[in-house]
């Protein structure tokens, strides 16, 4: 195996500068996952890093070395042709292999997240340490995850993880690592069309796409993309409720007399008020019928790529305009 395909070189090279600003706390937790899962990720110091890599490396191709040496004691015990028990121990050093390049090129995308956070000194204080059980169901998950999309949530998932242990779940991970690619679709194209309620900018109780003036168990989302088929999938892997016509209060996203918010509805990449633009017409008691979020659904939909829909969000705002209430953007 060349250095050059492998994740181990890449990350030698560039945990140093990764690591540089991200708080203690979350530099310790960074540090703990990226020994268990990344070939390269040892409990060392950072200055040490350059003088350790070769010795890294060596080891990573010796373990390759240790499996021919355990295929040619199994010859010695079965009554098998040698070639056959070579051919499937290389074999199976090929499969620890591309799991070991999974699980680095994962951990390379959480390393470049974490590296990218803003942090602020309140929030990163007291942060716990990561699982122990978490990285094991973890790595098992990650090391199957092949494709570039599937690597940047994993990726994402992590560093998430490694900021605010307890942010996924163990079944949201499993969750995830089960979606065949017709259910992600769904649930991206989910996601793209939800609206949440947030206190600040980080916490959130509730994730729904709005039936509109329907029930989206009659269909009324058909047009989306969201027929009660598809969203009997998303159901049955755990991402939505089964109460397809389930109820929130979203008056606190109205501003009281003193103009002030209690909470932000956030819809695309967006966080919004809700003006009215009649103050004697207008819906006071404002509630939202529609396809909510289970607990995982939403711990995955913070970190899934938003697509614009266009008619969705113009239904959306109409369905608004007639409660005489209109989006606006919050600074």
């Amino acid at each position: 195996m060349n250095e050059s395909d492998s994740g181990i070189e890449r990350i030698t090279d560039t945990i140093g500068d990764l690591v540089t600003g991200i708080p203690a706390p979350i530099r310790k937790n960074f540090f703990k996952a990226f020994a268990q899962l990344c070939t390269a990720a040892v409990d060392i110091p950072v200055a040490n890093w350059e003088s350790k890599a070769a010795e890294i490396r060596a080891a990573s191709l010796a373990r390759i070395e240790i499996i021919r040496k355990q295929g040619d004691n199994i010859v010695e015990k079965l009554d098998v042709p040698e070639e056959y028990v070579k051919k499937a121990s290389e074999k199976f050093a090929s499969k620890v292999v591309k799991e070991q390049l999974n699980l680095d090129q994962i951990g390379i995308n959480a390393a470049n997240n974490l590296h990218h956070e803003q942090y602020q000194e309140s929030n990163s204080q007291n942060t716990d340490e990561i699982s122990d059980d978490w990285l094991n169901e973890f790595e098992d998950y990650a090391k199957l995850k092949s494709s570039d999309d599937m690597r940047i949530i994993f990726g994402k998932i992590l560093s998430g993880e490694i900021k605010k242990p307890g942010t996924f779940s163990i079944r949201t991970v499993r969750i995830i690592s089960q979606l065949d690619n017709q259910a992600a679709k769904l649930f991206q194209l989910l996601c793209s069309q939800s609206i949440s309620m947030y206190l600040g900018k980080t916490f959130y109780f509730d994730s729904r796409v709005v039936s509109l003036n329907g029930n989206a168990a009659s269909n009324s989302l058909q047009k989306y993309g969201l027929s009660f088929d598809n969203l009997n999938i998303l159901q049955e892997y755990g991402l939505i409720i089964s109460d397809y016509n389930s109820r929130m209060n979203y008056a606190p996203c109205i501003p009281n007399e003193n103009k002030e918010v209690g909470a932000t509805l956030f819809f695309g990449k967006q966080h919004y008020a809700l003006i009215p633009t009649d103050v004697e017409k207008y819906d006071k008691t404002l509630q939202f019928n529609g396809v909510a979020f289970t607990k995982a659904g939403k711990e995955l939909r913070q970190i899934i790529p938003i697509e614009e829909v266009p008619l969705y969000q113009k239904d959306f705002e109409e369905f608004l305009a007639a409660k005489h209430i209109k989006l606006v953007a919050m600074r």
